[in-house]
């Protein structure tokens, strides 16, 4: 392992241990072991802040020395946020969702926060991605009832398909060439990875 390589992973192991994360970087690859790891992390496009959701939302601005909790309006449902994500695309937006929660949006921060999965079929959301570059473009999948795409921040919903034949873990974009439209939907599922153009 190169002096550099060795440096970026000390850095990395430091910082995945400060959220409760036991990983070690191998020449192969990632092995984890982990008691009570974040369900899910992003990094804030606007300052660079570390995002964490394990029993809540929680924010670090020193490289996971302090946490903050991020205040989430107790009739979005706090307790069932699973995940967070972030866009440089609107560095000042966060986005949560979870099974029962929905997907909620804020636009400042962290600081006030806003439901955007009414017209959603069902608020139990397993998955949740970004376009890469159109911050109101969003994607979830709802078990046993496909993905679902908005263009306009929640305010309408569409059915885009039943997702890949087997479960889906995640969904993530990307702007890679060679789509029809904006780019491509990828999924992440117990059998392996699955694409789709983002038109559909």
């Amino acid at each position: 392992m190169s002096a550099r390589r060795a440096a970026c992973a000390g850095t990395l192991l430091a910082l995945l241990a400060s959220v409760g994360l036991a990983a070690w970087l191998m020449p192969s690859g990632w092995s984890a072991a982990a008691p009570a790891p974040p369900l899910s992390m992003a990094v804030s496009a606007l300052d660079g802040s570390l995002l964490v959701v394990r029993d809540g939302l929680f924010r670090s601005s020193d490289h996971g020395a302090r946490w903050s909790a991020l205040p989430v309006p107790a009739g979005l449902q706090p307790d069932k946020i699973r995940l967070v994500a972030t866009t440089t695309a609107a560095p000042a937006s966060l986005y949560v969702a979870g099974a029962g929660a929905g997907v909620a949006r804020s636009d400042d921060n962290g600081r006030t926060w806003r439901s955007i999965s009414a017209g959603l079929p069902s608020q139990e959301v397993a998955a949740l991605a970004l376009h890469s570059f159109r911050p109101d473009t969003i994607y979830v999948w709802i078990p046993r009832r496909g993905v679902f795409r908005t263009e306009d921040s929640g305010r309408r919903w569409q059915k885009m398909d039943d997702g890949p034949p087997a479960s889906l873990v995640a969904l993530a974009h990307s702007p890679l060439k060679g789509s029809m439209n904006t780019g491509w939907l990828y999924a992440a599922t117990a059998e392996g990875p699955y694409l789709s153009m983002d038109c559909f």
